[in-house]
């Protein structure tokens, strides 16, 4: 065999869906049972709203994935999955090969697009071509046959497809991405992202796309269409601004969110939802900010909400939000514990490693509650949020946290031995992660997220800090950088903002997770919050090994936030030296992770700390090169490291998919619940209930 062919095998193998993917169940029905009818109706019309809004991450994702979409829910609906098994069989595949496809399009559904929202590379089905196109021509059937057919022919090159600039998102010419249409370029984006600052324009819920005639046109998301008649420059270019971008979409949201209306609790509450319902229809970030503003002042909702367009992350340059919305029901007895690290938060802050003129100028209680998800309509389901992402309200006038509880205990199937955690941690590393993992969520959404101030000037010149009074922490000298009128942290730091701001938050969690008061808040004293210290740096070094599963080697580029944040984490551990923490590679295709628990308070968190503060500051201070600097030298892949990739790669372990329920309004008017099989069939038959 060639070694192109080699590779390109190897190249198949990393993109194809994991036979035997786990799914998992987000348990519901007890905390829904809970709720009043009036509650229940509330919940259903934001779930309707967040679901078919979510329909736009397809078309945020890839050309393919609303194709595919289509095709699939056409697929099963004219034949259901135990009919579509058996006349797959009947038309020559096996029963293993029918699997495996029902495996890639249930992953398709819990990904939103054919990109793993978790890492943001391409799945291919773990059959071929062949296989797939027989399987989906099986069960074409009925006045549905000519779609799904016309439908097939139109991507099945497109599902298998490999190239270099189809294996993950990315920059144009680079990657594969939805925020920018055709013939656009990065100097575009990075002109047009520019002069979005200087008119003070927010990119959250913006696309960008090119005419004929090489203008620029950011597509603004709105119910309502209209154009702006003023036309902006750029750097040269000629820009337009056009509304209604996925307009019959945003209309259907905001018109569910009017419905929810009439099920409110309260005034806050409808104040939030006419808020949205005007974002929605005509297209203002202003709008939109006003919602988040009511939906902090919303303290205690039985029902917890937020829907939009939300987190950057897949943005490759940073600044655009990928649409997402999610219902949930507050889990009262475990929102306790993070109610009584919101009570303790200002002693926590005085603790972090800089100055209080570094901290906000005033601490703005926040609710932090645990939830059970009844809905989260997007392309992934997190552990926890800190939100809202802009920096004008954060500032000044807070946020919310929220710990995803039926998601962080959501089960899939036995435990297995841990790769690289050493056997005498195996144990132990697997009893208690998940409760090590919460107390790191704590810290890292609250007081990660949730900390640091912003050196900003405002439009009139003025500063929010006192120059006399305020040096760096880090030489002792003057403050000579802020951000600008117009400029947010997103914008100052592009591409590197999520990561970069993800490593300072999960600092401070795994620092503040050595604190006694922290560990007692979380239930955790003596012996036990010993083990559960222990088990949280572990699982934060075991992460950073994991981390190499998402760098992509040949274009030295990180494809997830929060591991390459990790990944760093992992090297200022190492870098503290005294044999605190050692990664052993001396059994060959193997590596067995070594931490010194005696050492944690007294070599790792000085380490971290040193990390944390110089991020801290370069983050306050709009210091971009700095920051740059400093990331590229913790998280950059050496050759060593490299090498250490394909042992990683051999341990991969497939992320679970989560299966959700479905609401529905009965014959009677109320709205009513209905569950799934946490299983690829159980997966598909949600998103038929659902679409």
């Amino acid at each position: 065999m060639s070694s192109s062919k080699t590779a390109q095998d190897a190249v198949a193998e990393f993109h194809r869906v994991p036979a035997n993917a786990p799914f998992a169940a987000l348990e519901i029905a007890d905390s829904w049972a809970m709720l009043t009818e009036k509650e229940q109706l509330y919940a259903h019309y934001i779930s309707r709203a967040s679901f078919d809004g979510s329909l736009v991450v397809l078309e945020q994702v890839s050309p393919e994935s609303p194709v595919l979409f289509r095709l699939f829910l056409a697929l099963f609906r004219a034949t259901p999955v135990p009919e579509f098994r058996k006349l797959a069989v009947q038309a020559g595949l096996t029963e293993d090969v029918v699997d495996r496809v029902l495996e890639f399009v249930a992953t398709f559904f819990g990904n939103m697009g054919n990109y793993l929202s978790f890492g943001d590379t391409k799945i291919v089905p773990r059959c071929s071509k062949e296989e797939f196109v027989k399987a989906v021509e099986a069960g074409a059937r009925g006045d549905a046959r000519d779609a799904i057919l016309a439908g097939l022919a139109e991507v099945k090159d497109a599902v298998f497809a490999l190239g270099e600039t189809q294996r993950s998102l990315g920059w144009p010419e680079q990657g594969v991405t939805g925020y920018f249409g055709p013939g656009v370029n990065r100097s575009d984006i990075e002109d047009v992202n520019a002069l979005m600052t200087r008119i003070d324009m927010s990119p959250y819920n913006t696309r960008l796309f090119k005419e004929d005639d090489g203008t620029l046109v950011i597509r603004v998301a709105s119910g309502d269409k209209k154009e702006d008649p003023t036309v902006h420059e750029a750097n040269g270019k000629k820009v337009k601004i056009v509304y209604g971008d996925y307009d019959g979409r945003m209309g259907v949201v905001a018109d569910w969110l009017a419905k929810a209306r009439d099920y409110a609790a309260d005034d806050t509450q409808r104040a939030m939802l006419d808020a949205y319902v005007k974002h929605f229809r005509g297209g203002d970030i202003n709008d939109h900010k006003e919602a988040q503003r009511q939906w902090i002042r919303d303290k205690g909702p039985v029902v917890e909400t937020n829907i939009g367009f939300i987190e950057s992350y897949r943005d490759c340059s940073g600044v655009r939000g990928e649409f997402e919305g999610f219902v949930a029901v507050v889990n009262k007895a475990q929102s306790a514990k993070f109610n009584a690290l919101v009570e303790n938060a200002p002693s926590f802050l005085e603790r972090l490693p800089w100055p209080a003129t570094f901290e906000k100028d005033e601490f703005k209680a926040p609710d932090f509650t645990s939830l059970e998800v009844l809905t989260f309509a997007g392309s992934g389901i997190p552990l926890g949020i800190n939100i809202p992402n802009y920096d004008d309200i954060r500032q000044t006038e807070g946020f919310k946290n929220v710990s995803l509880g039926n998601v962080l205990n959501a089960k899939s199937g036995k435990d297995e031995k841990v790769p690289f955690i050493a056997d005498d941690d195996q144990k132990m590393f697997i009893e208690l992660r998940t409760e090590a993992f919460e107390v790191q969520v704590g810290g890292h959404e609250l007081l990660g997220h949730g900390s640091g101030k912003l050196l900003i000037e405002d439009a009139d010149g003025k500063l929010n800090f006192d120059e006399a009074k305020t040096t760096n922490p880090l030489d002792g000298g003057k403050i000579t950088k802020w951000y600008k009128p117009g400029q947010t942290y997103d914008s100052v730091f592009g591409a590197m903002a999520s990561s970069f701001e993800e490593c300072r938050a999960e600092c401070v969690g795994v620092v503040l997770s050595a604190d006694p008061q922290m560990l007692k808040i979380f239930g955790f004293e003596g012996d036990k919050a010993d083990d559960i210290l222990y088990t949280n740096w572990l699982l934060m070094a075991h992460a950073g090994i994991r981390a190499l599963e998402f760098y992509l080697p040949e274009q030295k580029k990180w494809r997830q936030a929060h591991m390459q944040a990790r990944f760093g984490i992992l090297q200022a551990m190492l870098r503290a030296g005294q044999d605190f923490v050692k990664v052993d590679t001396s059994v060959a295709d193997n590596i067995t992770l070594h931490l010194d628990r005696t050492k944690i308070r007294s070599v790792g968190v000085p380490a971290v700390n040193d990390l944390l503060q110089k991020i801290q500051v370069f983050k306050a201070t709009a210091d971009l090169e700095s920051a740059q600097k400093l990331y590229a030298d913790f998280t950059d892949v050496n050759a060593e490291w490299e090498k250490l990739r394909p042992i990683v790669l051999a341990h991969k372990k497939p992320r679970r998919n989560f299966v959700q329920a479905h609401t529905s309004i009965g014959d009677d008017g109320k709205a009513k619940l209905q569950v799934f099989d946490a299983s690829p069939a159980g997966m598909i038959e949600s998103m038929l209930a659902r679409f």
